[in-house]
């Protein structure tokens, strides 16, 4: 009988060792972009090349120009990572968050997501806090403007 529970035990702490690489193995990453952002662009091929070239690398995409709330949560994710700008492509990943683009961003990314590959990272959704930031969008921005103008120049003679 004490063979059979050694077995037994040493059966669950392998199962446990896989599931604990496995979660290890996933990374999460957060790109925000924008449809009108030449910049966003080159980001999103770099990604689609890295996702290629490491399959447990899952992307998350957030569009920004027409969707306030992606804006409001990128303002919130990026409050969290002590980011000041506000600016696509911004990209989260581990304990990385950077925006722009170029050999030193991609380079930036591509460590830290072996790092956590070969680590595990949390979701950088973790870090969000309750409530997302209470900010305007630039679209919102753009037809709050207009709606002012509008006003100004046709309602108010």
């Amino acid at each position: 009988m004490g063979l059979r529970i050694r077995k037994f035990l040493l059966l669950g702490l392998g199962l446990l060792g896989i599931a604990g690489w496995a979660w290890a193995s996933s990374v999460e990453l957060h790109l925000f972009w924008s449809a009108t952002c030449p910049d966003c662009h080159v980001m999103k091929a770099f990604l689609e090349e890295l996702a290629r070239e490491y399959s447990d690398l899952k992307i998350v995409e957030h569009e920004v120009t027409f969707e306030p709330d992606n804006w409001r949560l990128m303002v919130t994710l990026a409050r969290a990572y002590g980011l000041k700008e506000e600016t696509v492509p911004m990209v989260f990943v581990g304990t990385l968050a950077i925006t722009g683009i170029g050999r030193a961003v991609e380079l930036q990314i591509r460590e830290e997501v072996e790092r956590c590959l070969s680590q595990g990272c949390p979701s950088p959704m973790e870090r969000l806090p309750g409530k997302k930031a209470r900010v305007l969008s630039p679209l919102e921005l753009a037809l709050l403007l207009g709606i002012v103008v509008f006003v100004l120049f046709f309602v108010i003679k």
